[in-house]
Protein backbone atom coordinates (compact mmCIF):
# COMPACT_ATOMS: atom_id res chain seq x y z
CA UNK A 1 0.00 0.00 0.00
CA UNK A 2 1.20 3.50 -0.58
CA UNK A 3 0.24 6.80 0.57
CA UNK A 4 -2.27 7.56 3.46
CA UNK A 5 -4.91 10.16 2.76
CA UNK A 6 -7.40 11.83 4.65
CA UNK A 7 -10.40 12.95 3.12
CA UNK A 8 -11.19 16.43 5.02
CA UNK A 9 -15.07 15.86 5.37
CA UNK A 10 -18.20 14.40 7.10
CA UNK A 11 -20.26 14.93 4.34
CA UNK A 12 -20.89 11.41 2.27
CA UNK A 13 -21.49 13.05 -1.22
CA UNK A 14 -18.38 14.47 -0.81
CA UNK A 15 -16.31 11.74 0.49
CA UNK A 16 -17.58 9.73 -2.61
CA UNK A 17 -16.58 12.67 -5.05
CA UNK A 18 -13.44 12.71 -3.36
CA UNK A 19 -13.01 8.53 -3.25
CA UNK A 20 -13.96 8.69 -7.16
CA UNK A 21 -11.13 10.94 -8.03
CA UNK A 22 -8.75 8.97 -6.21
CA UNK A 23 -10.09 5.43 -8.22
CA UNK A 24 -6.78 3.56 -9.63
CA UNK A 25 -4.45 5.39 -7.54
CA UNK A 26 -2.38 3.35 -4.66
CA UNK A 27 -3.35 5.29 -2.40
CA UNK A 28 -5.57 4.23 1.00
CA UNK A 29 -8.24 6.63 1.69
CA UNK A 30 -9.18 7.43 5.38
CA UNK A 31 -12.93 8.59 5.96
CA UNK A 32 -12.80 12.26 7.67
CA UNK A 33 -15.72 11.07 9.56
CA UNK A 34 -13.94 8.36 11.35
CA UNK A 35 -11.70 11.61 13.02
CA UNK A 36 -12.85 12.74 16.33
CA UNK A 37 -10.31 15.01 16.51
CA UNK A 38 -10.49 16.60 13.45
CA UNK A 39 -10.85 20.58 13.70
CA UNK A 40 -14.34 22.15 12.97
CA UNK A 41 -13.13 24.74 10.36
CA UNK A 42 -15.20 28.08 9.99
CA UNK A 43 -15.85 28.35 6.34
CA UNK A 44 -15.18 31.81 5.89
CA UNK A 45 -13.22 33.30 3.02
CA UNK A 46 -13.76 34.94 -0.20
CA UNK A 47 -13.51 31.79 -2.53
CA UNK A 48 -14.17 28.28 -2.63
CA UNK A 49 -11.00 27.73 -3.28
CA UNK A 50 -9.55 29.51 0.27
CA UNK A 51 -12.19 27.73 2.04
CA UNK A 52 -11.02 24.35 0.72
CA UNK A 53 -7.24 25.65 1.76
CA UNK A 54 -8.36 26.53 4.84
CA UNK A 55 -9.91 23.06 5.41
CA UNK A 56 -6.56 21.25 4.37
CA UNK A 57 -4.51 23.01 6.08
CA UNK A 58 -6.56 23.06 9.36
CA UNK A 59 -7.13 19.42 9.04
CA UNK A 60 -3.13 18.43 8.12
CA UNK A 61 -2.07 20.29 10.99
CA UNK A 62 -3.75 18.96 13.98
CA UNK A 63 -4.10 14.71 12.49
CA UNK A 64 -0.42 15.48 11.25
CA UNK A 65 -1.26 13.91 8.14
CA UNK A 66 -1.73 14.02 4.24
CA UNK A 67 -5.12 15.61 3.44
CA UNK A 68 -7.50 16.43 0.70
CA UNK A 69 -10.52 18.78 1.38
CA UNK A 70 -12.81 20.41 -0.85
CA UNK A 71 -15.68 23.15 -1.17
CA UNK A 72 -18.40 23.88 -3.70
CA UNK A 73 -21.43 25.78 -4.31
CA UNK A 74 -24.20 27.07 -6.19
CA UNK A 75 -24.19 30.12 -8.40
CA UNK A 76 -28.02 31.72 -9.07
CA UNK A 77 -27.06 35.10 -10.36
CA UNK A 78 -31.18 35.89 -10.70
CA UNK A 79 -30.98 36.12 -6.95
CA UNK A 80 -28.33 38.86 -6.72
CA UNK A 81 -27.02 39.80 -3.36
CA UNK A 82 -29.42 37.52 -1.69
CA UNK A 83 -27.70 34.46 -2.41
CA UNK A 84 -24.07 33.44 -2.19
CA UNK A 85 -22.20 30.17 -3.38
CA UNK A 86 -20.07 30.12 -0.65
CA UNK A 87 -22.78 29.31 1.69
CA UNK A 88 -25.44 26.72 -0.45
CA UNK A 89 -25.81 25.02 2.36
CA UNK A 90 -26.06 27.40 5.27
CA UNK A 91 -28.03 29.72 2.95
CA UNK A 92 -31.31 27.75 3.39
CA UNK A 93 -30.84 26.91 6.78
CA UNK A 94 -28.10 25.40 8.83
CA UNK A 95 -29.92 22.50 11.08
CA UNK A 96 -32.90 21.29 8.50
CA UNK A 97 -33.71 18.63 6.31
CA UNK A 98 -31.83 18.15 2.83
CA UNK A 99 -35.95 18.12 1.56
CA UNK A 100 -36.59 21.45 3.65
CA UNK A 101 -33.68 23.36 2.23
CA UNK A 102 -34.54 22.24 -1.45
CA UNK A 103 -37.89 23.88 -1.11
CA UNK A 104 -36.55 26.70 1.26
CA UNK A 105 -35.00 28.15 -2.27
CA UNK A 106 -37.86 26.87 -4.31
CA UNK A 107 -39.43 29.00 -2.70
CA UNK A 108 -37.25 32.21 -2.40
CA UNK A 109 -37.44 31.56 -6.60
CA UNK A 110 -41.09 30.68 -7.47
CA UNK A 111 -41.34 34.14 -9.39
CA UNK A 112 -38.42 33.27 -11.65
CA UNK A 113 -39.13 31.92 -14.96
CA UNK A 114 -36.87 30.78 -18.32
CA UNK A 115 -33.34 32.12 -17.96
CA UNK A 116 -33.97 33.90 -14.94
CA UNK A 117 -33.76 29.98 -13.05
CA UNK A 118 -29.92 29.52 -14.76
CA UNK A 119 -27.14 28.40 -12.10
CA UNK A 120 -23.92 26.83 -12.28
CA UNK A 121 -21.58 24.83 -9.74
CA UNK A 122 -17.93 26.02 -8.42
CA UNK A 123 -15.87 23.40 -6.94
CA UNK A 124 -12.23 23.66 -5.09
CA UNK A 125 -9.99 20.89 -3.93
CA UNK A 126 -7.08 21.58 -2.06
CA UNK A 127 -4.21 19.24 -0.71
CA UNK A 128 -1.97 19.80 2.57
CA UNK A 129 0.50 17.49 4.80
CA UNK A 130 1.18 18.40 8.13
CA UNK A 131 -0.14 22.09 8.01
CA UNK A 132 1.56 22.58 4.52
CA UNK A 133 -0.51 23.28 1.78
CA UNK A 134 0.89 21.26 -1.60
CA UNK A 135 -1.44 22.32 -4.12
CA UNK A 136 -5.04 23.72 -4.62
CA UNK A 137 -7.52 24.52 -7.46
CA UNK A 138 -11.29 25.86 -8.84
CA UNK A 139 -13.36 24.96 -11.77
CA UNK A 140 -16.59 25.94 -12.99
CA UNK A 141 -19.02 24.01 -14.72
CA UNK A 142 -22.55 22.28 -14.78
CA UNK A 143 -24.13 25.35 -16.27
CA UNK A 144 -28.28 24.25 -15.79
CA UNK A 145 -31.00 25.60 -14.28
CA UNK A 146 -32.99 25.28 -10.98
CA UNK A 147 -36.21 23.36 -11.69
CA UNK A 148 -40.20 24.08 -10.45
CA UNK A 149 -39.82 21.10 -8.45
CA UNK A 150 -37.14 18.69 -6.22
CA UNK A 151 -36.88 15.11 -6.88
CA UNK A 152 -33.92 13.31 -5.08
CA UNK A 153 -32.48 10.20 -6.24
CA UNK A 154 -34.22 7.20 -4.82
CA UNK A 155 -31.22 6.53 -2.41
CA UNK A 156 -31.27 9.84 -1.03
CA UNK A 157 -29.05 12.92 -1.07
CA UNK A 158 -26.60 11.66 1.10
CA UNK A 159 -25.50 15.76 1.58
CA UNK A 160 -25.98 16.63 -2.13
CA UNK A 161 -29.48 18.32 -1.76
CA UNK A 162 -28.65 20.27 -5.06
CA UNK A 163 -28.49 17.30 -7.77
CA UNK A 164 -32.23 17.24 -6.67
CA UNK A 165 -33.06 20.68 -8.06
CA UNK A 166 -30.45 20.99 -11.00
CA UNK A 167 -31.55 19.96 -14.43
CA UNK A 168 -30.33 20.44 -17.93
CA UNK A 169 -31.99 22.52 -20.37
CA UNK A 170 -34.34 19.56 -20.92
CA UNK A 171 -34.87 18.85 -17.63
CA UNK A 172 -32.25 16.13 -16.53
CA UNK A 173 -31.57 16.11 -13.06
CA UNK A 174 -28.15 16.10 -12.04
CA UNK A 175 -28.08 12.53 -10.28
CA UNK A 176 -29.41 10.96 -13.39
CA UNK A 177 -26.78 12.23 -15.83
CA UNK A 178 -24.44 9.58 -17.13
CA UNK A 179 -20.71 10.12 -17.40
CA UNK A 180 -20.77 11.11 -21.25
CA UNK A 181 -23.09 14.18 -19.97
CA UNK A 182 -21.62 15.37 -17.14
CA UNK A 183 -18.21 15.28 -19.22
CA UNK A 184 -20.18 17.40 -22.13
CA UNK A 185 -21.59 20.14 -19.67
CA UNK A 186 -18.53 20.31 -18.11
CA UNK A 187 -18.42 19.14 -14.40
CA UNK A 188 -16.18 20.80 -11.98
CA UNK A 189 -15.00 17.54 -10.70
CA UNK A 190 -14.02 16.17 -13.69
CA UNK A 191 -12.01 19.26 -14.33
CA UNK A 192 -10.47 19.01 -10.93
CA UNK A 193 -9.49 15.24 -11.76
CA UNK A 194 -5.96 15.54 -13.68
CA UNK A 195 -4.35 18.26 -11.49
CA UNK A 196 -5.14 16.59 -8.12
CA UNK A 197 -4.38 13.14 -9.26
CA UNK A 198 -0.99 14.42 -10.60
CA UNK A 199 0.03 16.21 -7.22
CA UNK A 200 -0.86 12.77 -4.90
CA UNK A 201 1.05 10.68 -7.19
CA UNK A 202 4.08 12.74 -7.40
CA UNK A 203 3.95 12.69 -3.00
CA UNK A 204 6.58 10.95 -1.71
Amino acid sequence: MGLTLVLATRNQAKAAQLRELMAGLDVELSDGASFTDAPDVDEEGGSHLAIAIGKAVAWSRALSALVVASDGGLSIPALGDGWSSLITRRGTGEDVPDEERAHRLLRRMRDLEGERRACWWTEAVAVARAGELLGAWEANGLEGYIAQDFVPPEGGTNGFWVGGLWVTPDGVRRWALSGEDTERLGDPWMSLREPLRGLIGRVE
